[in-house]
């Protein structure tokens, strides 16, 4: 999704994934190293617990169409307002990996993207990440608001990042 150019590429077979403010990721981390490194009255409260595992930082579990949507409410826009493409994962991906092997390896960042959005491929740890934000302390945003600041901060990027 392209705020600038009111662009949007929706993916028919995406499902909900997991995501994350920098904000929240930077607590998240402080929050981690500063457990105790054991922790007999709730174990997984412990650096311990989290040794050779993973921990599952997210602010929230959305879908494109959910951000889509936010994006609208935050500019005043309506679909119409907008270039709309609808794609496959599955076309996507055939297109993107043979992009790859003629050496684009900027198409390996959208690869990354597509495995994390398709339906059932890993992009929703939300039962983990639920969890893991008990113990951690830290509390679901909100899409809403996290859009509406990214707009009005007059970000040149596009919802990805990209310049």
């Amino acid at each position: 999704m392209n705020l600038n150019d009111r662009t949007a590429t929706l993916y028919t077979d995406a499902g909900p994934f997991n995501s994350i403010t920098l904000s929240q990721a930077g607590l998240g981390v402080a929050r981690l190293l500063s457990l105790p490194l054991t922790n007999s009255a709730n174990p997984r409260a412990s650096l311990q617990h989290y040794a050779n595992t993973f921990v599952y930082l997210s602010s929230f579990l959305v879908t494109q169409q959910q951000i889509f949507e936010s994006l609208q409410t935050a500019t005043g826009t309506k679909e119409a307002d907008w270039k709309m493409e609808k794609a496959s994962i599955v076309d996507k991906d055939k297109e993107l990996r043979e992009q790859f092997g003629q050496g684009n390896f900027m198409a390996g960042a959208g690869l990354t993207f597509l495995w994390y959005m398709g339906e059932g491929r890993g992009g929703n740890y939300e039962a983990k990440a639920k969890q893991d934000r008990e113990v951690l302390g830290l509390k679901e945003e909100k899409l809403d608001e996290i859009v509406k600041k990214a707009v009005a901060g007059g970000s040149k990027a596009d919802v990805f990042g990209r310049q």
